[in-house]
């Protein structure tokens, strides 16, 4: 069975059954639904080249990641991508990587990627504060959505968590909690969600009278060495210069803090008190640790498949009104926090 044999059964243009089979608003329900019915009774199914000649589009979607941050060995970059590869393979679609390596070869993967027209959009994840891909993108008008937002003044579509308003409810709670000395290991500083995590915590210090020290706030690696290496820095001061909390903004540094306050003779959730980010990984979770930690909590592999619904959308009726979602996120509080001695 072929796109031309099923459009003859069912009277109809070979654009329009490609059209219904892949979604465009332009099409009926009543249509849609007698074409997926006899194309799932006669076994149809369509072909990359019949797609791309009926609707223009090739059914990819792009993620370029850069060669020098090896995301693919990233616990949450592969997660997201995981339910990106899932959600797109239920609404018909497919997910090709590609590889840059610096600024230069990232913009020559985005423009090969329109040359060839294998791909119909990009995902655009970890946008820095001020990002060149966005530029890029709109110069060689590719539909794009990102994963995060940046401070361009420009709308465009986009996916991201109130990471502000995570880490100020995270940093409120250890001031509740009588901390007046809480450190904020955050991610790298270039990139947006690690700016406004920094504004939540310095917002609500304000709001209780707490002027950070320079030394208690560090952005870098979100992995466990450099949770590790900073915790350890700090812990080394004495009793009355030491943070009595940490706000990280991943488990993995988090679990390097609780390795630092081990081999300094403290406790986490009784000398120490303890908060990371969750991004709610299946085989890392923060209620597995010991004591389980206080959390801010956001699924990211829910984030990876709603970012390719959001996108495949926008590539259907690109003239409805740009999708833009902030997700709120939860605060679960557990043992690794307590008032402060």
């Amino acid at each position: 069975m072929n796109l031309r044999t099923l459009s003859e059964l069912l009277g109809l243009s070979q654009t329009t059954v490609s059209r219904a089979l892949n979604g465009f608003p332009e099409v009926s329900e009543s249509t849609r639904l007698r074409v997926k019915a006899a194309a799932d009774m006669h076994g149809y199914r369509p072909s990359p080249a019949a797609r791309r000649l009926a609707t223009g589009q090739s059914g990819t979607l792009g993620v370029v990641f850069p060669r020098e941050r090896n995301m693919l060995g990233d616990l949450i970059f592969t997660e997201f991508l995981g339910a990106c590869v899932e959600k797109a393979a239920e609404l018909g679609y497919d997910i090709t990587l590609g590889m840059a390596s610096g600024i230069q070869t990232e913009e020559n993967v985005y423009r090969r990627a329109v040359r060839s027209a294998r791909v119909d959009a990009m995902i655009v994840s970890s946008p820095l504060v001020e990002d060149p891909r966005i530029d890029l993108l709109r110069s060689l008008k590719m539909p794009f959505l990102l994963h995060g937002r940046t401070r361009l003044l420009e709308p465009c579509p986009f996916l991201d968590i109130d990471n502000e308003g995570a880490f100020y409810k995270a940093a409120r709670l250890l001031c509740d909690l009588g901390h007046r000395r809480i450190a904020l290991i955050d991610g790298d500083l270039r990139f947006n969600f690690a700016v406004d995590r920094e504004r939540g915590y310095r917002k609500a210090l304000h709001e209780s009278g707490i002027v950070p020290e320079a030394t208690w706030i560090s952005g870098g690696p979100m992995n466990e060495p450099n949770g590790h290496d900073v915790a350890a820095r700090l812990l080394a001061l004495n009793a009355m210069q030491r943070p009595t909390a940490f706000l990280c903004s991943s488990l993995a540094q988090a679990s390097g803090v609780q390795r630092a306050a081990r081999e300094a003779g403290l406790r986490i959730g009784h000398d120490i008190s303890l908060i990371a980010h969750d991004d709610r990984l299946h085989e890392f979770r923060a209620e597995s640790f010991d004591p389980p930690l206080t959390a801010t909590q956001s699924s990211i592999g829910e984030a990876g498949a709603r970012v390719v619904e959001l996108l495949i959308s926008h590539l259907r009726d690109p003239h409805a009104v740009l999708p833009a979602e902030v997700w709120p996120v939860d605060l679960v509080v557990r043992s690794s926090t307590a008032p402060a001695k």
